[in-house]
């Protein structure tokens, strides 16, 4: 529909476009802008692709900036490679002519006789006049004629020279100082000739023997620098090959950049675009954010997303600050609860400490009367006074028995209080190995049971030589007790790099595998079989104090035993103990 037939159906005259007053031009810009900007300016999309051709035309400058430079540089070496190159092919041609002393030319105008020879002309039977040309002379003319085609120049030089013409400018007479100062490499210098810009190359010229017939009076001598030879390269083909890589690259780099911003923008709208659109419309909905109210907001997607996020975070923290309202009603009574389990532990150690502490008094009640009733009968034993001692051995040992299990539950009772002291001296463990086997041997005698030792050349280890007595006496009795008649107890010592180690095998009954780390618990012991009867007499707790004093030295014990195969109990002490022993 037209805009008149609009005006008509509004009822108003048609309003012409040059006749649209300032206001309401300035109006519909406003409005155009606002339409540009809420549909561009807030669209992550866009910003993509400015953000995208920006970093894109950065990356471009440099490479630009670099391949450029890298282009430049080669061509320049090319250049400066031609005019090595022209300067050795002078070199050489002036080299022929002076092996040779001159070259015959016929004399020209433009080729003049060498003032500084005394026949420099010479005639042919024919009348015809032929000059004599010397090496300089020869440069001299091949110079006038690339420079008259526009190719190149050069020209010699030399701070004494014979010819007025071959005086050094200033860069030429700083190259020949150079040169002469011991530096033979060739100088290069970009500069202008006649409006145009050349390359200059400065070499050096070598005097030879061939040179000597002219320059003999000038003092030289072979292998001095006898002058040099500037050479002029125009920069014309140079600089424009230059720009022409330079254009290739502008309109190369620029194509290559459009494609790649485009071809990213097709892919990360299809990938990107469409799914953080589709989460905006799902967050929406989680917040019930109604569609007008989002197209009014502020800002592109992400920020849209970000406000969401906010939202949500606040009513996260409204409800996980009710929910800690909830919990702290719902746990008020645990923190009572926790009180008296608090009070219930500090009751049960201080009975565990009350039962410790009655363990420790009544070793020490129990083992004074024994003691003193083991003296009055070892007493009786001396002097005879009893026509049949049976009853006094019965005494005896039941008294070493009981006193054993007190002085056994004293020592448990200090190892599981922590207040075991060690008395730790360099000891061998073979040392006091045999001094256990020599105090069980009576005992093993009676049951014909024989005890077998191998040992090392153990290293003396830092230890308590009467706990660790105390260890070995209770293995060994163990051992000699479930050993079976006429066998053998073997104990090895058994040195390690780290440790030392004393294993303790019998041929008993052996050890289920389910029970070997039970059996080093306290009051324990296994259970059943045909053997229950070896158990009689035993306080069960012998294992456990092994394996306390044990790892009071910082080592380790452990069992190895299957059912009618014997037992093997081992236990190793470290070299050297912990800060903790």
């Amino acid at each position: 529909m037209t805009s008149e037939g609009k005006a008509g159906m509004n009822g108003n005259k048609p309003l012409e476009l040059g006749k649209i007053p300032p206001s309401g031009r300035a109006w519909m810009s406003s409005t155009m802008f606002d339409r540009l900007k809420s549909s561009f300016g807030h669209r992550i999309s866009f910003k993509f692709i400015i953000t995208s051709a920006l970093a894109t035309l950065v990356i471009f400058l440099l490479a630009f900036a670099w391949f450029s430079g890298k282009q430049e540089q080669h061509i320049m070496d090319q250049v400066r490679k031609q005019a090595v190159i022209l300067h050795q092919q002078l070199v050489l041609t002036r080299r022929w002519v002076a092996d040779n002393k001159w070259v015959l030319v016929a004399k020209t105008p433009e080729m003049r006789s060498s003032p500084f020879l005394e026949e420099p002309e010479v005639k042919d039977a024919d009348g015809r006049v032929y000059t004599k040309v010397l090496p300089s002379i020869m440069t001299k003319v091949l110079s006038d004629r690339a420079l008259r085609d526009g190719l190149y120049s050069f020209k010699l030089v030399d701070a004494n020279p014979l010819n007025p013409e071959n005086s050094p400018d200033a860069v030429e007479a700083e190259a020949l100082a150079s040169f002469r100062s011991g530096d033979n490499q060739g100088l290069f210098k970009t500069e202008g000739k006649n409006g145009k810009a050349v390359l200059r190359y400065v070499a050096p010229l070598f005097i030879d023997e061939s040179c000597l017939q002219c320059h003999m009076a000038q003092g030289f001598k072979p292998g001095d620098v006898g002058g040099a030879l500037s050479i002029f390269i125009p920069m014309d083909e140079a600089r424009s090959a230059i720009n022409r890589n330079r254009i290739i690259l502008v309109i190369g780099g620029v194509s290559l950049a459009c494609s790649l911003v485009l071809s990213l923008f097709v892919a990360t709208r299809s990938i990107v675009f469409k799914r953080i659109g589709e989460i905006r419309t799902a967050m929406n909905r989680l917040t019930s954010k109604e569609p007008a109210a989002a197209e009014a907001a502020t800002g592109d997607e992400l920020k849209e997303i970000a406000d969401i996020c906010y939202l949500l975070d606040e009513r996260m923290k409204s409800q996980h600050l009710e929910l800690e309202r909830k919990i702290a009603e719902a746990t008020r009574d645990l923190s009572a609860t926790n009180r008296n389990l608090e009070a219930a532990n500090e009751e049960l150690r201080r009975l565990n400490k009350a039962r410790a502490d009655f363990f420790s008094d009544i070793s020490h009640e129990l083992r004074t009367p024994l003691t003193n009733i083991k003296g009055a009968v070892d007493l009786l034993d001396r002097k005879l006074s009893c026509q049949d001692p049976t009853y006094l051995d019965i005494v005896r040992r039941n008294t070493d028995h009981l006193i054993k299990v007190v002085v056994d539950f004293l020592d448990f009772s200090r190892i599981e209080s922590g207040q075991l002291d060690l008395n730790l001296t360099s000891e061998s463990l073979k040392t006091i190995a045999e001094d256990a086997i020599f105090s069980l041997r009576p005992e093993a005698e009676r049951k014909s049971v024989a005890l077998a030792l191998e040992a090392d050349a153990d290293p003396p280890l830092l230890l308590d030589r009467q706990r660790t007595y105390q260890v070995l006496t209770n293995l060994f009795s163990n051992a000699v007790r479930y050993a079976p008649e006429y066998s053998t107890v073997r104990i090895d010592v058994r040195a390690t790099p780290d440790s030392v180690e004393v294993s303790v095998k019998d041929e008993g009954p052996g050890i289920d595998r389910q029970y070997h780390t039970s059996i080093f618990e306290k009051f324990y012991q296994v259970p059943g079989g045909s053997d229950a009867t070896l158990h009689r007499g035993s306080s069960g707790i012998g294992l456990a104090i092994c394996k306390g004093l044990v790892e009071a030295h910082g080592g380790r014990i452990w069992v190895t035993s299957e059912p009618g195969k014997g037992a093997r109990f081992t236990f190793s002490l470290p070299r050297r103990l912990d800060d903790a022993c």
